[in-house]
């Protein structure tokens, strides 16, 4: 087996990422710590999923309306385990083991396509051992799901850009929009796309783009559309994914202003939280709670009084908000809500940063040819980057992008061991 292994890297390497989340989740979150998931305050995805496998429909809360607060994609995946196993968490967690798994093997090809089996074998052996990823696992956080679809995208992101075909434009679409039904950051990607044309080192960089990225949209809004039209529905609204949008921005606000007084910002998250409501009960019901959740329509109401305490906050202090956004670019690579666990998150990720920079500029500067093929990878974690910094700095909503930019930080780490790495002498399959 040990020999099997060591003539095959890459399953290696799978072999070893399932077993540090096996070993992490059910030998000590479930088995040292006694921590079950479902028992936490979290934001509620597996509640859907119970309440769908009951047959109560879309509900977060049993005595609210269908929700629009939470994208489907994670919930619909918990509801598909629960149907085929019941309602049994351990097999949740067994299957994010297994989704990153998936994740590995899926940078591992992308590493491979953007430059050789080394730098897919580099970024692969990161993520397995990536600490986050690892403790994401035990948690019932979207992000098990989000993951392998954004790495996927990425893949085919870089893949379209590069070859401008329609078939890879339109899988590239398939899964942008499955992405966007699991955590709408990517929502407003289009926005960035021109500016991604205008930079590209790419030749006849507008005939390729124009090529993919028509079917990439209409692949996107195949995969929108049915959720979209649910929500039509319910509120007679345009709501493509979820109305929980200004929500978190205004929490995202609060968070920021206390970015530099390394406390405990979990308080400040639920306090900005609690204010906000209060507010929703004030401006839209007299503050009689009974009456906020008579119809789904509601849900758009709170959301616009979300909007609302945001632009206030905006136009009371814009310059503020500017430069808490600037310094946000910094701290998303590492910023958590927990005190303690920020200092460990420091210590991991502003590695990975500097890394990250380093091996942009050095594949820039060496490897022309991969790193335009990397270029589209670049601008999404860039494009992530800047959504969260400006949005909601944290670093769980950064990880995804963190977990993509091991293409250039790997990079650097290949062409510093690459001799020591010698003994992956055949092409990997």
């Amino acid at each position: 087996m040990i020999t099997y292994l060591k003539r095959n890297p890459l399953i290696a390497i799978l072999v070893l990422a399932f077993l540090l989340r096996i070993l992490y989740t059910f030998g000590y979150a479930r088995g040292i710590m006694g921590i079950a998931p479902e028992k936490e305050e979290t934001d509620g995805y597996h509640l859907i999923a119970e309440n769908l496998y009951h047959g109560y429909g879309y509900r977060l809360v049993l005595e609210r309306p269908p929700t629009l607060e939470r994208p489907p994609g994670y919930p619909l995946f918990l509801y598909l385990l629960f149907e085929l196993f019941g309602i049994r968490y351990e097999i949740a967690q067994f299957s994010h083991a297994l989704l990153g798994v998936l994740c590995c093997w899926i940078l591992f090809h992308l590493g491979k396509w953007i430059h050789s089996d080394k730098l897919g074998l580099t970024c692969a052996f990161l993520l397995a051992i990536y600490p986050p990823s690892i403790e994401y696992s035990a948690r019932l956080y979207s992000e098990n799901f989000y993951f392998p679809l954004f790495l996927a995208f990425a893949y085919f992101f870089c893949r379209s850009s590069w070859l401008g075909s329609v078939g890879n434009g339109f899988l590239t679409g398939l899964l942008w929009g499955a992405s966007i039904l699991t955590r709408g950051t990517l929502l407003l990607l289009p926005l960035v796309i021109p500016f991604g044309i205008a930079f590209s080192k790419h030749h006849r960089v507008l005939s390729r783009w124009s090529k993919w990225s028509i079917p990439a949209i209409l692949g996107a809004a195949l995969i929108v559309f049915p959720w979209t039209y649910r929500n039509y529905l319910l509120t007679e609204s345009f709501v493509p994914v979820s109305s929980w949008g200004w929500a978190p921005f205004y929490h995202g606000i609060q968070v920021s202003k206390r970015m530099l007084e390394w406390g405990d910002l979990y308080r400040v998250d639920k306090d900005a939280a609690k204010t906000r409501y209060e507010i929703v009960l004030k401006r839209l019901y007299d503050g009689d709670e009974a009456k906020a959740y008579a119809s789904p329509k509601d849900y758009l109401k709170h959301e616009k009084v979300a909007q609302e305490l945001v632009m206030e906050e905006l136009k009371a202090n814009p310059l503020g908000a500017v430069g808490r956004g600037f310094l946000g670019i910094f701290f998303t690579w590492f910023q958590t809500l927990g005190a303690k666990l920020r200092v460990f998150s420091l210590i991991i990720h502003l590695p990975l940063m500097v890394l990250f920079v380093w091996g942009a500029f050095l594949m820039a500067k060496k490897h022309h040819d991969a790193f335009v093929r990397a270029y589209p990878a670049l601008g999404l974690i860039l494009y992530v980057n800047l959504f969260q910094a400006f949005v909601y700095p944290h670093v769980r909503y950064m990880a995804p992008a963190i977990s993509l930019s091991f293409i250039f930080s790997g990079f650097v780490l290949y062409e510093i061991f690459q001799n020591k790495l010698s003994f992956f002498s055949k092409s990997v399959n």
